[in-house]
């Protein structure tokens, strides 16, 4: 017996569990068994069993496939796979296509068995989270959401960040421990300010867009606990703005459906009943998500859906009506542009809660940068 034999022999189960993780980024089976790994190449003779070089056996060398995954499949004669030199495969970070595996490891024993490329490697970097995997789009502030928020001029416009609230595309490229442990740390942070806290969720989504919702869903709680506990308003800043522009870009498209059937009456136009459809939906749904976590938007508060926001300095008294407040800044949901310019806008500035900023949020169905912040004049 070698000596790597026994120091193997002892190591407990679980410190073998975890140099398995560790080393491949899967766990072991349920049993605390190694996966059983069968070699398996689909090019053999089905005559004998032997390995060939193409499928289908040898006598399929005289009408050879060659697919490389991006142009295609093309067919070669004998003699010219005979003298023609190989070609280099291209450089791809794409996981291959599936008529191109040529060397694979069958695992049986998993929950779904699967066949995996054998020169698969897990992807290290999509492990490590915040230290160089996938940040899951997680901003603390608007400042992030909106880079040039603080140091704009006066009045402009900032653009929201690429891609700031697209969860599905990095969560896409995580592997299931990544999303399991950033949902695990997000209730740990809820239940760190609230103890009794429990997610209504019944288990590890076994999807990845019930793995989505979930982490929406989090963040709500973990933003809404940070202001009920800590008087913290700027994560709820930014789950507003994510949960009013996702609910803008489904009551869009349904809008759009529900007026080509008929069953939207305008009073003005098209654009004008499917911009009504999309308030009404964006405000519900605002209303339902504070009323299930205990958020209160009355009269006085600093969060307020559809509150009256007075303007006290002129002789007259006037108000406006943003569709969300949180903290200083308001939050208008519309399918027009709207600037400085726009009396709406100079309304929300001159109300007695002085926002830092207005901002602007619209269907991006509309185009690149349908969402923007107008930074405060003057300031």
């Amino acid at each position: 017996m070698t000596d790597r034999q026994i120091l193997t022999e002892k190591k407990s189960p679980e410190r073998i569990a975890f140099e398995h993780y560790i080393r491949t980024g899967r766990r072991l089976s349920p049993q605390g068994e190694p996966e059983v790994e069968l070699k398996f190449n689909p090019y053999h003779d089905p005559r004998n069993g032997r390995f060939t070089f193409a499928p289908g056996g040898p006598r399929s060398l005289s009408d050879i496939v060659i697919s490389d995954g991006h142009r295609g499949e093309r067919r070669v004669s004998r003699s010219t796979a005979a003298t023609a030199a190989p070609e280099a495969p291209p450089a791809s970070a794409d996981p291959p296509q599936a008529g191109s595996l040529t060397d694979a490891v069958y695992k049986p024993n998993k929950t779904a068995p699967e066949i995996q490329s054998a020169q698969y490697r897990p992807n290290f970097r999509g492990r490590r989270g915040d230290n160089g995997g996938p940040s899951l789009n997680d901003p603390p502030t608007l400042d992030h959401v909106f880079p040039a928020l603080r140091n704009s001029p006066a009045g402009s416009l900032i653009a929201v960040a690429d891609n700031i609230f697209d969860l599905t595309g990095p969560a896409s490229r995580a592997t299931t421990a990544v999303m399991e442990n950033h949902i695990n740390g997000l209730i740990q942070e809820v239940k760190a300010m609230k103890p009794h806290f429990r997610s209504d969720s019944f288990g590890f989504p076994s999807t990845l867009e019930g793995q989505v919702n979930l982490i929406r869903q989090l963040r709500l709680d973990r933003a809404v606990a940070s202001y009920q506990v800590k008087g913290e308003i700027q994560l709820l800043q930014v789950e507003t703005l994510r949960l009013m522009q996702e609910r803008a870009n489904l009551a869009y498209a349904e809008g759009q459906a529900l007026f080509d059937a008929g069953r939207l009456q305008p009073r003005l136009s098209r654009e004008e009943a499917i911009g009504n459809h999309v308030d009404r939906a964006v405000r519900r749904k605002l209303k339902k998500e504070f009323n299930v976590r205990g958020v209160d938007y009355s009269k006085g508060q600093q969060i307020r859906i559809i509150g009256w926001e007075y303007d006290t300095s002129g002789s007259d008294l006037t108000y406006r009506i943003p569709d969300a407040r949180v903290g200083d800044i308001a939050f208008d949901v519309t399918l027009s542009r709207k600037t400085l310019s726009t009396a709406q806008v100079r309304g929300f500035f001159n109300s007695d809660f002085k926002p830092s900023a207005v901002v602007i949020i619209r269907p991006m169905q509309l185009g690149p940068n349908s969402t923007y912040a107008i930074s405060r004049p003057g300031k």
